[in-house]
């Protein structure tokens, strides 16, 4: 795991609005509009477009807690503005022409809560042009019945203030995910080179303990017993050097069943020669088993003349190339270990 797969985290997370508490809040809200709605029916003009109003409501609140990252997306944003500016609308225009509205002016709470959980999934512009136009249609409304505009920005001043605290609290829900992020990045970061310096630290120790048990033998034999005299002797010899060279050199290349199959085929007289210019072997464990497959069977299969594997650097079409001296085409694999077709 690297860093760069830490999961980030955002202000919907920190507040859980996808959890069954917040979609049971939810439900509580949609209840409430449902029952201020019919409960002031006899309060307004005409019920059909209150309750119209009360079902765009509802189903724009139903898209707050829908699990998308944020900033919240632009299409559901723009339909949860356009739910609270017909609302107000519909609602508005419905009201009483004198007297206090009373309940029946409920869309503006609910629109309000609407617009301040928009700003918590971190578009408070939109919340605000949201209100923008809530306060419009509202004071369009006040004005048309005479009651001037006056009476209707005294309906709207604690809504402004609900959704101004709603964006000061977005701020500082911001500045904290993004620490929470920082810190898990340098925590996984930490993590990571942690286990890469552990790794290291394995490989070298493990290098140390395959060179000890193919040189020293050798080395022993030669102090005791002077330079070797037969030509199968030296034989062993030039294969454990090559083992060694082979670990230097190629070093992605040298798994188990590679370093046996270049091993017999430098007893049959092959010369091998394995190349590491990637630095590291291809990513995905099925692709260094296929890779493995295809050199092995390279290696079998030449009883004389030259192999030469390469490991090629990331980002080339050709990860693998394979070159016996006997053969009529290279073999080339890509970072997959899929042969590469030639065009």
């Amino acid at each position: 795991m690297t860093a760069r797969h830490f999961e980030h985290v955002d202000s919907s997370q920190l507040l859980r609005l996808s959890s069954d508490p917040a979609r049971v809040v939810m439900g509580l809200f949609i209840f409430s509009n449902i029952l201020y709605a019919f409960a002031t029916l006899d309060e307004v003009k005409n019920p059909m477009p209150v309750i119209a109003a009360m079902v765009i409501v509802n189903g724009a609140a139903v898209l707050l807690v829908l699990e998308r990252p944020d900033p919240f997306p632009v299409s559901l944003t723009a339909i949860v503005v356009a739910a609270v500016a017909i609302s107000t609308l519909l609602v508005a225009f419905q009201l009483p022409d004198v007297g206090p509205p009373g309940r029946a002016s409920w869309h503006l709470g609910s629109n309000t809560w609407m617009l301040f959980f928009l700003a918590m999934r971190r578009r408070p512009g939109a919340a605000w042009l949201g209100y923008v136009l809530m306060a419009s249609g509202t004071l369009a409304w006040s004005t048309a019945v005479g009651r001037g505009v006056l009476d209707g920005a005294l309906l709207l001043d604690t809504h402004a203030a609900i959704l101004f605290v709603g964006t000061l609290f977005e701020v500082n829900l911001r500045r904290t995910a993004k620490r929470i992020n920082e810190y898990g990045e340098h925590s996984v970061a930490s993590a990571v080179e942690a286990a890469e310096g552990a790794t290291s630290a394995q490989i070298r120790q493990r290098r140390v303990l395959e060179l000890r048990a193919s040189a020293v033998p050798l080395l022993e034999s030669l102090v005791e017993h002077g330079p070797p005299m037969t030509d199968a002797a030296r034989l062993q010899y030039a294969t454990a050097e090559a083992l060694l060279r082979d670990g230097v050199r190629g070093r992605s290349l040298i798994t188990p069943r590679i370093a046996a199959a270049a091993t017999k085929a430098r007893e049959r007289g092959v010369e091998v020669t394995l190349l590491d210019d990637r630095g590291e072997g291809l990513e995905e464990g099925d692709a260094m088993v296929r890779m493995s497959d295809a050199i092995v069977a390279e290696l079998n299969a030449a009883h004389e003349g030259s192999v030469t594997v390469r490991l090629a650097p990331r980002g080339r079409p050709v990860a693998v190339s394979i070159v016996s001296s006997n053969a009529r085409d290279r073999v080339e694999l890509d970072a997959a270990g899929e042969p590469v077709e030639r065009r």
